[in-house]
């Protein structure tokens, strides 16, 4: 493009156009950034930490505190804003993602090099929790200094604060006067006591009915047989509501759901122990899914249009059919897709993480079964023996099957305990600071690809990982070959972690060595 051709009398002023074009051509430049940075996309992706990630400098990084940085050096703290950080989780990148379905409510990771590697740190005044049971009941402000909740829903029961602390009245927006009241009012309708049932699901509040079923579709998946379905509030018996709540008896009907009863706003429908009664007529198009795919696959799946079919899976499940709690603890599963061997290979495994927690208890000085552990998770659970032997402990234990390993969650379910699918080379889905103590058995196996063993991901940004979810003065307890945890060790001072090496037990056999890391409590 050519330059303008001024007028002779304007001619002595192009230096003074030149000047206001580049910065007119600055301005919207910054402006474009601006829009691409918090509007779209790309804005959802910012990294968090304190700098840009360079992802050659990142890789150096990774190198180098695997071989044990110099000179006492840990790895830096994120900036304070990110106290409450879930990296699958960031509003910021899903807020830009799609909301059909809800897709921008699921977990979208950010990959290793656009995520600065930094250590997650505790908010301004934070303290070591309350301790269980009072916990139950209050909790201190400053580990969670966010008053919204309480100032919205503080007349329903839900929480109050006062003082140092939030107060957890116990109760709800559908039970204001508390929940035992509701409880014992669903008492009369299905058997909560006695140990016939076990594990429930608290499917949150809101508007849940989808005009193609999808959202019962899902519950009827994850429901047990003979299990019970109760929906209170919206839209039962609900204002306005007429059609969602004939709808959804529809649905419930099309499924051969038994309707045990409406009480008020409150319904309640038994699941079919018997092989589903679809294909039949109804408004829905509701059909059997075929059976190319696997029941139990839950790990990035789609939801489907389809109801599964229970007919291929093996061994009594349902409600009823189960031994009771306790005894369901210890009683092998019959339908767990790994015990080729029958109960033997269970009743070993059971009777090994026993043997093993008595060790931790009585010889490492793991404070199991005081009121310092409670939220406790294992990283590679199998059939949740490590959780079945904590049994007598006041504590909870989240059992994680790694994805990349055998699906055993049937059995951990069957037991009586909970848990859930995950891929350790990506972050887990809950808040920072949420684990008291948290157990890792063969942890390089998390990180390596089981056909080729080549690592997948590398085990410093795994534990950076690990750091986030547990909280201050936490412990995590490690499981594997001395060199394992050598490096593990040597990186544990980078994540600022006191690391303690230790033999097996004097009866264990292979080749392991146990590392207790304590994490220390450290602040901006």
């Amino acid at each position: 493009m050519g330059h303008p051709n001024f007028p002779p009398w304007k001619r002595t002023n192009t230096r003074q156009w030149r000047l206001l074009d580049l910065i007119s051509i600055a301005f919207f430049s910054l402006l474009f950034l601006f829009f691409v940075l918090f509007y779209t996309t790309l804005g959802g992706r910012r990294v968090v930490g304190p700098s840009t990630v360079d992802p050659q400098q990142r890789i150096r990084l990774v190198v180098e505190i695997e071989e044990g940085l110099p000179n006492g050096r840990t790895i830096e703290a994120c900036p304070a804003s990110e106290v409450d950080h879930m990296p699958c989780e960031d509003p910021r990148r899903n807020s830009q993602l799609s909301r059909e379905m809800n897709y921008y409510r699921e977990r979208h990771c950010p990959p290793p090099e656009e995520t600065a590697l930094c250590l997650i740190p505790p908010p301004n005044g934070y303290r070591v929790p309350v301790r269980w049971p009072e916990s139950m009941h209050k909790i201190w402000h400053s580990n969670m200094p966010h008053n919204k909740i309480a100032d919205r829903k503080g007349h329903q029961g839900w929480m109050k604060r006062e003082g140092q602390h939030f107060l957890f009245p116990g109760g709800g927006t559908m039970f204001p006067d508390g929940a035992e009241q509701y409880i014992e009012k669903l008492g009369q309708y299905i058997p909560i006591n006695g140990g016939v049932l076990r594990t429930a699901l608290d499917m949150g509040c809101g508007k849940i009915y989808h005009a193609d079923a999808t959202y019962f579709i899902e519950v009827d998946r994850l429901l047990r047989p003979g299990g019970y379905l109760v929906i209170s509030g919206p839209p039962v018996r609900w204002p306005k509501q007429e059609k969602e709540w004939s709808d959804l008896q529809a649905v419930a009907k099309a499924l051969c759901y038994e309707q045990i009863t409406v009480d008020g706003n409150t319904a309640i429908w038994k699941k079919p122990t018997t092989v589903s009664c679809l294909p039949n007529e109804n408004g829905f198009g509701l059909e059997l899914c075929d059976d190319s795919g696997d029941v139990s696959q839950a790990w990035y799946f789609k939801l489907k249009k389809c109801v599964s079919s229970t007919s291929s899976i093996k061994g009594d499940y349902a409600v009823g059919t189960i031994p009771k709690w306790p005894e369901r603890l210890t009683a092998a599963p019959s339908r767990s897709t790994l015990l080729k061997t029958g109960a033997g290979e269970y009743e070993v495994d059971t009777k090994l993480w026993a043997r093993r927690v008595a060790h931790y208890k009585n010889s490492l000085n793991i404070k199991l079964g005081t009121p310092s552990i409670r939220n406790v998770m294992d990283m590679n659970a199998l059939y949740g023996g490590f959780a079945a032997a904590l049994k007598s402990d006041p504590v909870w234990v989240m059992n994680v099957v790694p994805a990349q390993k055998p699906p055993t969650l049937d059995a951990i379910f069957d037991r009586g305990l909970i848990g859930v699918y995950h891929d350790w080379c990506e972050p887990f889905s809950t808040y920072p600071r949420t684990y008291d103590l948290i157990h890792a058995s063969s942890i390089e196996s998390f990180i390596k690809d089981p056909a080729s063993g080549k690592s997948r991901c590398n085990i410093v940004d795994l534990m950076v990982e690990i750091d986030r979810i547990l909280r201050p003065e936490g412990t995590v307890v490690v499981r594997d070959t001395p060199e394992v945890i050598d490096k593990v060790a040597r990186i544990a001072h980078a994540v600022r972690w006191k690391p303690t090496i230790y033999d097996k037990e004097p009866d264990s056999h292979g080749r392991e060595k146990i590392l207790v890391l304590t994490k220390t409590f450290w602040k901006l």
